[in-house]
């Protein structure tokens, strides 16, 4: 029942490998808390969410999760304690079998990875739909690995005409076992694996059948890796082939046109049909973020600096601080870092979570940036806010005022609900406004 109320002792789910101490942080509260049953505020309507990434870099074989069996039994451990948050849509790492985090994925139909079983993703994807809560599938399309040689797929296996002919598996084929036979990339290569000839019918074919395998899993939401390798059509072409709650593509770029030019395109089929825009990912905001409240150049934020501040494109906005790539966790080839400081981590997830978009919180900052938990309950505190005000991702924002400087502030009011400032500098509203939130730095008030 919605409404039921019980103490749940924290009998994992996803079971661990011993009941003993560990460094998880959901060891770090008592085992037995509140279960408050299923959100009050779940509903099908993707532009009330708040988005979670639920993995980081190598989290698979990361310490923090070491007692458990796989990384699927972790997060299964964590369910209970995300719907209590009101998470609504979780966004899991690629789940076929491939390299790693599976970012090169080998056997596309073979769902035992580096994260665990088959059986437990099952488990996993039933207890979250249980939840009324949502997954987002992780589609690597660009490109794959083969299981023997270079070009070798297996599970399911594809012809030469399945890889574009300008691949670097063309350039040996002696070594490299078939020879890319496809039509020209029509996108940016990938070195580290073989470029998908998205005009091949087979490849066509191959994807949507693997869409229809994740929907039988329990999957229901699309994010898109790395879409400036292949033309928008064929994101526009895989989502009309589904139902799907939602989807959103990684076009990794600071310029927000271009994000939005895309968004636009993936609103038409290969053949030129009309479907449902995806979402992208808010690159644009990522940086402006950075710009103001890290580096306190807070009038950057007066600019046309985020797709979700373009009227019609809030619900097409994913708006994060850092996920995988830019968290620079358990890596050290990145180099788009938002902050490690924890009052701007805060501050950044302030503004995210009460404007406009659908705002993605990364689990590395939700329970390991700060050992404390302070700043996980503080991004609860932000949720509920949001959710209590009707806060969503078409919301309006109407700009105050903003000062640059240590003694600066960004200011504004949102669907004259609640008003937020961001910064040290001192403002203090009428009486008509209470204060319902603060922090160094961080204040909100509700009308």
């Amino acid at each position: 029942m919605r409404n039921l109320v019980f103490i749940f002792c924290l009998v994992l789910v996803g079971c661990s490998k011993s009941d003993s101490n560990s460094n998880n942080s959901s060891d770090q509260n008592d085992n037995t808390f509140e279960d408050t049953g299923i959100s009050i505020y779940a509903d099908d309507d993707p532009t009330n969410d708040v988005l979670m990434q639920v993995f980081w870099w190598d989290s698979f074989n990361d310490l923090k999760i070491s007692n458990y069996d796989s990384y699927y039994h972790y997060i299964n451990s964590l369910v209970v304690e995300l719907s209590n948050a009101n998470i609504d849509l979780l966004w899991f790492p690629p789940v076929s079998e491939g390299e790693g985090m599976g970012y090169h994925p080998r056997k596309l139909y073979d769902f035992n990875s580096l994260h665990g079983t088959e059986a437990q993703l099952e488990s996993l994807l039933f207890n979250l739909n249980a939840r009324e809560m949502h997954a987002m599938a992780d589609l690597v399309f660009n490109h794959r690995i083969g299981t023997a040689t270079w070009t070798d797929f297996t599970e399911p296996s594809w012809s030469c005409e399945s890889i574009c002919i300008d691949d670097e598996g063309f350039t040996n084929p002696d070594a490299f076992g078939t020879t890319p036979c496809g039509e020209e990339d029509e996108g940016w290569s990938w070195g580290g694996a073989r470029d998908l000839n998205h005009q091949s019918e087979e490849v066509q074919e191959g994807l949507k059948t693997y869409l229809t395998h994740l929907k039988n899993l329990g999957f229901d939401s699309w994010r898109y890796d790395y879409v400036k390798g292949f033309p928008a059509k064929y994101v526009g072409e895989y989502n009309a082939f589904t139902s799907y709650y939602y989807s959103v593509g990684e076009f990794w770029d600071g310029n927000v046109n271009l994000i939005k030019a895309w968004v636009d395109q993936t609103g038409t089929t290969i053949s030129g049909q009309t479907t449902n825009k995806a979402g992208a990912f808010d690159f644009a905001l990522k940086y402006k973020l950075h710009d103001a409240f890290v580096d306190k150049n807070y009038n950057i934020l007066n600019q046309d600096h985020s797709l979700a501040n373009i009227p019609g494109y809030g619900s097409k906005s994913v708006t994060f601080l850092d996920n995988h790539d830019t968290g620079c966790v358990n890596r050290d080839d990145c180099d788009n870092l938002y902050s490690t400081d924890i009052n701007n981590i805060l501050k950044g997830y302030t503004y995210l979570l009460t404007h406009p978009g659908i705002p993605m919180v990364w689990i590395y900052h939700y329970l390991y940036s700060d050992p404390a938990g302070t700043l996980k309950n503080d991004i609860n505190d932000l949720i509920e806010i949001r959710k209590e005000n009707g806060i969503n991702a078409n919301s309006v924002v109407d700009i105050i005022e903003t000062i640059d400087g240590n003694s600066g502030y960004y200011l504004a009011q949102i669907d004259n609900k609640i008003l937020v400032k961001i910064g040290e500098g001192s403002f203090q509203p009428d009486n008509d406004w209470e204060l319902i939130k603060s922090r160094p730095g961080i204040n909100i008030w509700k009308k």
